[in-house]
């Protein structure tokens, strides 16, 4: 898995979770996710992560619902997925550890994605590059608290 971009996916000025975030190399190995969160609520299990994965078709092109997810219990469901790379993810933007998580700005001091990698997501996807759009919306309603974009090239292990 080799991540290729990170950023916010569209304005984030109505936004009530904001994900001001990009992806920074430190050096040759090391690419690190730098940035800011600003949560203008909790993010607690009210909260609904839904994902949609976009395969890269042969032109070039997205082809969008390759994959659908959607996760109620957000917080809960988000250190659920992230696994031992919760406690990372959380020391890096130095947020509480347990859910919810309070209202503030969280600047990340620099989180190494390798450390992403130890997680309790599928752990078999078909090859390809994904353009994968993260949404945050109220449970039972389709208004967009947040938003992010990650793209992700899945390779196969020999390709790394």
């Amino acid at each position: 898995m080799k991540f290729k971009t990170y950023s916010p996916c569209q304005s984030t000025e109505n936004h009530l979770l904001k994900f001001n975030v990009y992806l920074s190399r430190k050096s040759a190995n090391i690419t690190e996710i730098r940035g800011n969160d600003t949560f203008l609520i909790p993010l607690d299990n009210s909260v609904c992560i839904q994902v949609n994965f976009a395969v890269k078709g042969v032109n070039g092109g997205w082809i969008s619902n390759a994959h659908v997810l959607k996760f109620e219990k957000g917080c809960s469901m988000l250190k659920s997925l992230l696994g031992k790379a919760w406690k990372s993810f959380i020391t890096t933007y130095n947020m509480n550890y347990e859910c919810p998580i309070k209202p503030g700005v969280y600047v990340s001091s620099g989180l190494d994605i390798s450390l992403l990698y130890n997680n309790n997501f599928p752990k078999q996807f078909f090859y390809g590059e994904y353009k994968i759009t993260v949404t945050f919306t109220k449970s039972n309603s389709s208004k967009v608290l947040g938003c992010f974009t990650s793209t992700i090239d899945f390779v196969r292990p020999w390709e790394d």
